[in-house]
């Protein structure tokens, strides 16, 4: 039988965020929002993307002579994106590593392979697997299909998701994990368009559901100073989980580490944001645990 195969841009080991314990995050490509903080924004599209850092290009020309599309011109930095078909051969001839390829199809087994060779360390820390994007729900067929693989050797596994797919599309995956970190940008729908483009209705009524499958799912807030961090849109958001049975609330401060990746992919950060200082933080905690649910600053 064919494996199913997923577009996976980027598998970090040892990672001690996004779920219990020592674990391994596989990245899958493809997301329906469009949130202006990304700090994934090569997550975005469904199709592999070359990322080009400056910096590090010596200017050796082995990129131009091996383009079949003469999409890089000979000093190596002017790049035609539009005639790009995704090669890879510049990516992979590249000395110094200055462009990189974001999105690989791997099968089940291939991705398995490599989750599997730290396993010591997730049953000593109890961790495990976290499927994280983009939005991995995307790809569901193949979230289950791996999942059910690393079941057979008792995983444990998350999943990091925004919800913004179908149900019927999302309620098999969400059914195998054992802890569901569920992103929430903003209570109001139009609010939230605006700032992701994509409303919430559907996002709301899936968290209401995977809370139902699961006795712990975590509501995670990315708190973006200006956009999402007025006490209104808090105070709904704690309310909301402690109606739906939520495990409990965390609070992300907004941060900048993603903003050198849209320069490697030809775009512009644009959003204008800043990070809520310590103090801010803390009210806004104090104010999701009013509602009567655990909060916590970070995950």
């Amino acid at each position: 039988m064919k494996e199913i195969k997923g577009n996976v841009f980027h598998i970090q080991k040892y990672s001690v965020h996004d779920g219990h314990g020592i674990r391994t995050i596989v990245f899958l490509k493809g997301c329906p929002l469009r949130c202006e903080w990304c700090s994934n924004p090569e997550s975005q599209s469904t199709v592999p993307e070359i990322l080009l850092t400056v910096e590090s290009c010596c200017g050796c020309g082995s990129c131009h002579k091996v383009c079949p599309t003469g999409a890089i011109r000979a000093d190596s930095l002017k790049w035609l994106r539009d005639k790009c078909v995704m090669c890879r051969k510049c990516a992979a001839i590249c000395p110094t590593k200055a462009r990189t390829a974001a999105g690989t199809e791997m099968t089940v087994s291939e991705v398995r392979e490599q989750v599997m060779q730290d396993n010591v360390f997730y049953r000593t820390s109890k961790g495990g697997v976290t499927f994280s994007g983009g939005e991995p729900l995307m790809q569901s067929e193949f979230v289950t299909a791996l999942a059910e693989s690393l079941k057979k050797d008792y995983m444990r596994l998350a999943i990091e998701t925004t919800g913004c797919v179908p149900w019927k599309q999302a309620e098999r995956p969400l059914s195998m994990m054992d802890e569901i970190l569920y992103d929430m940008k903003h209570m109001d729908s139009s609010m939230h368009k605006k700032l992701t483009g994509a409303g919430n209705e559907l996002i709301l009524s899936n968290a209401e559901k995977a809370a139902k499958l699961s006795g712990n799912l975590i509501i995670r807030v990315p708190v973006i100073g200006g956009k999402n961090n007025d006490e209104e849109n808090i105070g709904r958001t704690g309310a909301f989980a402690q109606k739906i049975g939520a495990k409990e609330v965390h609070l992300l401060p907004y941060h900048r580490f993603g903003e050198s990746k849209y320069k490697k992919i030809g775009r512009e950060y644009t959003c204008e944001a800043y990070t809520p200082e310590d103090k801010e933080m803390q009210r806004l905690k104090e104010l999701v645990e009013s509602a009567g649910i655990l909060c916590r600053i970070g995950g």
